[in-house]
């Protein structure tokens, strides 16, 4: 005999049922839609329900063993309900600086991106919501308003309603042959870590497209490191511009189609993007191009470009053997061109004022601004844009240090660390001091004496190892015992894992791994090691 609850919990479940069935008939019963099948489910029942996933299978044509293996590589979802006295306490490092010494309590979340907003300690939610509706609206705004100083070409706002597109306009005027040769006049490098040349990437997939069909073009917003968020800054406040370089991009590479993937945690990025693709529409500006959303689901791995194409395609989040490289052979074997979005935010104006213009400002061979993220203990946390070459002591001024620093680290869980006295080291693309420190993405995060540089290190290597796909063998289990090694002060096994790790991983971000641990034993020697 059922009880009430029973019953109450039986007609809830039906009515969630019949809620996902007919989100499910919008989406076209193909593989390619399984992430973004992944995420109705998660946002009609709040978690990956078992019974719903049998749903999806049959929707997609997939089986049941496959779905959930995909299912399980992305970190993001859930396998049971959050309660309402459930709460979410974010890990990452800015918020554990925030923390200091006291222990967090609750279900812990690796990062929660929202590291310009911890300050007084870390970021948390409680209850089952989403955290963006949970997080005040102006957290982003309040960290902008506190930043002073910098330029502003790209974080100056261009947004008009209609749009005007004034960059698109005069790259349609231009050939694809010398809207090309202008980025290559630019000297346009891209933004999201690797910095490699636009003009080169571009240029492969055109080269490749008589052999293997019409490019792709990825426009990378995934953003998912901690000490990161300008990404998520740009999409939030000024999507057109993203958009209008998306669609500049697809012009000298030949491309009809364009995937914008987003980070599965930032909504209100993936809203503005959606709002701007409707207005664009509207105002004739997509015509013969297709921009399609796509959301990612967690994971730090999720930022590597063949993980993207894996995701999109509707496959485990895991890396690609390379080559082929995604110029050559990425979206279902099509030349793919994959952008960050700060990279694409760089192109209206270049077509607008010219590749002249675009060098007035940075260095040799790294023409150009770069956004730069601010966290940690910092008074001034948030997005400012300098040319690339600005001396580090210049930026961490502009920050404004809270207390007394140990150093700061660059580039994320990849990158590495400046000591106090290497401060006037310059930003630039590639290892700045020779020896690990990296500009990555643009995140420094400011590490104070009272947290130290050992701990910090901890944090990043326990990172590492917590996300690690799993794919490969050096990375999967060497991740894992070079952080337990480093834990336990056993600096002889650190030493023989990272040859290993680094030669042996498949992807950059396994090959990267041990990259905080050279660093640091650089800057700081046997003072931390």
């Amino acid at each position: 005999m059922k009880g009430k609850n029973d019953v109450v919990t039986e007609t809830a479940t039906e009515a969630h049922l019949s809620e996902l069935q007919l989100a499910l008939t919008a989406l076209p019963r193909q593989r390619t839609q399984v992430l973004p099948a992944l995420h109705i489910v998660d946002e009609v029942y709040g978690y990956l329900d078992h019974q719903a996933l049998e749903h999806v299978a049959q929707w997609v044509h997939m089986p049941r063993a496959e779905l959930f293996a995909v299912a399980t590589s992305y970190t993001e979802f859930r396998w049971s309900p959050l309660t309402e006295d459930s709460t979410r306490v974010c890990r990452g490092l800015p918020c554990r600086i925030a923390a200091g010494d006291s222990a967090s309590v609750g279900d812990d979340h690796e990062c929660m991106f929202l590291c310009a907003a911890a300050s007084d300690g870390p970021i948390s939610v409680s209850g089952p919501d989403r955290l963006e509706s949970s997080v005040a609206e102006s957290v982003f705004d309040a960290a902008r308003a506190t930043v002073p100083g910098g330029l502003t070409r790209v974080t100056g706002k261009r947004t008009t309603d209609p749009p005007d597109w004034r960059g698109w306009r005069a790259a349609t005027q231009l050939s694809q042959s010398v809207s090309l040769a202008l980025v290559e006049r630019a000297g346009l490098l891209g933004r999201g870590g690797a910095y490699f040349p636009v003009h080169l990437k571009w240029g492969g997939a055109v080269e490749a497209a008589s052999r293997n069909g019409q490019p792709y073009l990825v426009a990378n917003g995934e953003e998912g490191e901690p000490g990161t968020f300008k990404d998520r800054w740009l999409m939030e406040s000024d999507p057109q511009r993203i958009l209008e370089g998306i669609g500049i991009a697809c012009h000298a590479l030949g491309a009809s189609h364009a995937f914008w993937y987003i980070n599965g945690m930032a909504d209100r990025s993936a809203s503005a993007a959606a709002e701007a693709i409707a207005s664009a529409q509207a105002a004739g500006l997509l015509d013969g191009l297709t921009v399609e959303i796509r959301r990612g689901a967690g994971g730090y791995v999720c930022g590597e470009e063949s993980v993207i194409l894996e995701s999109i395609e509707g496959r485990r989040a895991v890396p690609r053997l390379k080559p082929p490289y995604p110029t050559e052979r990425g979206l279902w074997g099509r030349p793919t061109a994959i952008n960050s979005v700060e990279t694409l935010s760089n192109l209206p104006d270049i077509f607008e004022f010219g590749a002249d213009w675009f060098r007035e400002v940075g260095a040799e061979g790294m023409p150009g601004t770069k956004l730069i993220q601010l966290s940690g203990a910092f008074r001034n946390r948030g997005v400012i844009e300098l040319p690339l070459g600005t001396p580090v002591s210049e930026i961490v001024a502009l920050g404004e240090p809270s207390e007394p620093l140990a150093g700061v680290t660059m580039g994320g869980p990849s990158g590495g660390f400046l000591a106090p006295e290497n401060f006037d080291t310059p930003i630039a693309p590639g290892q700045m001091d020779g020896h690990g420190a990296l500009l990555g993405a643009g995140g420094i995060i400011a590490i104070p004496r009272s947290y130290g540089i050992e701990r910090a290190l901890g944090v990043w290597a326990e990172y590492n190892a917590n996300e690690s796909c799993g794919k490969c063998t050096p990375c999967r289990e060497g991740s894992g015992r070079m952080a337990a090694a480093l834990a336990e002060g056993n600096w002889a096994d650190v030493e023989a894992l990272i040859p290993l790790i680094a030669a042996g991983s498949l992807c950059g971000l396994g090959q990267m791994a041990p990259n905080p641990i050279t660093s640091a034993k650089h800057q700081f020697g046997g003072s931390v090691l």
